[in-house]
């Protein structure tokens, strides 16, 4: 199935992977490593999984996690942000903040996977893309500020973003940007199955719905903080296969056959006595309601009362298989922008009895989608939640999607009523557009058609303060959203991902690529 342009975060939860367990120590180019001091491999193969295939590959017209994985391997970013809030060079030697305005000056000598050299020119023209409203990017009002422009000087190297508005985080968001080289943006068909970018990694193979190879690029000497294909164990080769059953990834994790896995059900356990890991503490536990004309989360009553009917403790050890956290906050994803919990005291107390009042005898109905290659935990909870409505005189039922045709589901076809999705990010900004302004009919992105004014007017006023001045009204804004019951979240977990013969950097896309590092067993 093709994506297309508009794309949930139905799979969101490898947008930024904060280390812990296994070795604490750095490799390869930043923190977040695993793998302690063993002999490097060299011109090794390294073979990980993605649950579901990605898709058009194009990065500027997804957010889907599964698709993002793959992309970062062709692309790179113009900065390294590391979990623990250090901002060190990549496709960018420097850059130069104000309030409105980022200025990159780019590192000399980089260049694409087709040979051509990277230009500022280029850089710039990836931003102009994104933010033309016509290109219908979800990067918008994500990574690119609406109105943002961009110039570029290419004897100096330099890129300047201009933002139409004050932006708090202005760099944070425009340096994780992937950057396409000039070939892929004049030809948009050569991202769809390929890719034409600076990154370390290029294809060799696709094939779709099973495997997605890549060879190193040897002349790759730009990576974050230094990281270059030169480094000893750096793989010659990457294997990306696409296995959307759990205990299968598992069973090929102890057999030798992946070098990393992710895996958050029953077969986590066993995994954890032998593999050494890198760990993200990601939401997993949020649902919307679709507010759109005609469907029942419209009625802020009707609303209010699936919103009772719930029990959040036991939800939470449901979807964690009982080894969450409550939920503080929409974007906790580390290194945070702001750390505050609008979480506590605005979730609704279960009351059944009053529930039931408001539901029973409506002759409402209700479809709630969930994304199904989440693993066995998630399906539980989606179930367990239309249980309870169901209990509480509403019907329901729950249909489980892959990511793609979930994405289809919430922002092209709006067939659904309710919706089990953990959106996560690191910047309170970036998740504006899907809980405000036009909805996916009008080109927007806003899934839940949510029309909050008290959200939207402390975003206003977060947005016109800078960096850490903003957190206070960003957790305003946050509290209003709850208040109304516009989004329900109650659980966070602490999401493996395990290494074998192999050390890793982590950032907001999962491993990033040019820190792998084969290592003997």
């Amino acid at each position: 199935m093709r994506i297309g342009p508009k794309v949930a975060f139905a799979a969101a939860l490898t947008l930024l992977l904060a280390a812990c367990g296994g070795s604490d120590g750095d490799s390869a180019g930043g923190s977040g490593a695993s793998g302690g001091d063993a002999e490097p491999v060299a011109d090794g193969a390294f073979t990980t999984a993605v649950a579901a295939d990605p898709g058009n590959l194009h990065p500027h017209l997804t957010a889907l996690s599964a698709t993002r994985a793959i992309d970062a391997y062709l692309y790179d970013k113009l900065v390294y942000f590391t979990t623990d809030g250090e901002e060190l060079p990549w496709l960018a030697e420097s850059w130069d903040v104000t309030p409105d305005t980022v200025t990159y000056t780019l590192r000399d000598g980089i260049t694409c996977s087709d040979g051509s050299p990277l230009t500022a020119t280029d850089v710039a023209a990836n931003f102009q893309f994104i933010a033309d409203p016509a290109n219908q990017s979800p990067m918008l009002g994500v990574m690119v500020p609406p109105g943002l422009t961009a110039t570029a000087d290419d004897a100096a190297r330099t890129v300047t973003l201009t933002a139409a508005a004050p932006d708090p985080f202005l760099l944070q968001s425009t340096g994780e940007l992937f950057v396409v080289c000039k070939a892929g943006l004049d030809d948009p068909s050569l991202l769809e199955d390929g890719g034409v970018g600076t990154g370390m990694f290029e294809f060799t193979e696709v094939v779709r719905e099973d495997h997605y190879t890549f060879a190193r690029r040897d002349d790759y000497a730009w990576g974050p903080d230094g990281a270059a294909a030169a480094d000893a164990g750096t793989p010659a080769t990457v294997n990306v296969r696409v296995i959307a059953n759990e205990s299968t990834v598992a069973n090929l994790m102890v057999s030798g056959e992946l070098n990393s896995a992710s895996v958050t059900g029953p077969d986590r356990q066993r995994l954890e006595e032998t593999y050494e890991q890198l760990a993200l503490r990601a939401i997993v536990g949020e649902i919307f309601f679709n507010q759109g004309e005609g469907h029942p989360g419209a009625d802020d009553e009707v609303r209010a009362a699936l919103a009772q009917a719930l029990d959040y403790e036991e939800l939470m050890s449901v979807i964690t298989g009982g080894q969450g956290q409550r939920s503080e906050s929409l974007t906790i994803l580390a290194p945070a922008a702001c750390q505050y919990d609008a979480v506590d005291g605005n979730l609704p107390e279960q009351d059944t009895e009053a529930a039931a009042a408001v539901l029973e005898g409506s002759g409402l109905e209700i479809d709630l989608i969930y994304n199904s290659t989440r693993g066995d935990t998630n399906v539980a909870a989606a179930e367990l939640i239309a249980s309870t409505w169901t209990e509480a005189g509403v019907p329901t039922t729950a249909r489980g999607l892959a990511p793609t045709e979930y994405n289809e589901v919430v922002f092209a076809t709006g067939s659904w009523d309710a919706a089990l999705l953990p959106v996560n990010l690191r910047l309170p900004n970036q998740i504006v557009p899907f809980l405000s302004g036009p909805v996916p009919a009008d080109g927007g992105t806003n899934l839940a058609h949510l029309d909050n004014p008290e959200y939207d007017a402390a975003v206003a006023e977060a947005m016109g303060l800078s960096g850490q001045d903003s957190c206070p009204k960003w957790q305003e804004a946050e509290e209003a959203l709850f208040a109304a019951n516009d989004v329900l979240i109650f659980a966070d977990e602490t999401i493996p991902f395990f290494l074998a013969g192999a050390t890793a950097a982590i950032g907001s896309d999962g491993l990033i690529p040019p820190t792998l590092r084969l290592t003997a067993s």
